[in-house]
């Protein structure tokens, strides 16, 4: 829209946007995620990620956060960073600030 910018956390804060997910019923890992990708000065398409290509998105650097999309199209309200760590020999997904045995990203459930 002409006049609207887009917020600074959209232009230079986040690689990606996580805004779903969805997880195992036996174990709680994350199954895949719905996510935005920055390609330059754009963002993708909505796009769905197994817990593999995120964790690889992480481990480049990438500034992988959860959020959600924004009433101007590519601009995103952002929530936390996620992150991985290890916990008990296992990888383990989770935003910013929360530590539990499963992978959780704190954004809604797919």
């Amino acid at each position: 829209m002409r006049g609207k910018r887009v917020s600074r956390a959209a232009r230079k804060m986040a690689d990606v946007v996580v805004t779903a997910a969805r997880y195992g019923p036996q174990d709680g890992r994350l199954q895949f995620a719905r996510v935005y990708e920055r390609r330059g000065v754009v963002w993708s398409d909505v796009q769905l990620l197994d817990r593999e290509a995120l964790l690889e998105r992480i481990r480049q650097g990438k500034r992988v956060y959860a959020g959600e999309p924004a009433d101007l199209e590519g601009d995103f309200h952002l929530f936390h960073r996620i992150s991985a760590s290890r916990l008990n020999g296992k990888v383990v997904l989770h935003g910013e600030g929360q530590q539990k045995e499963g992978d959780d990203l704190g954004v809604p459930l797919i």
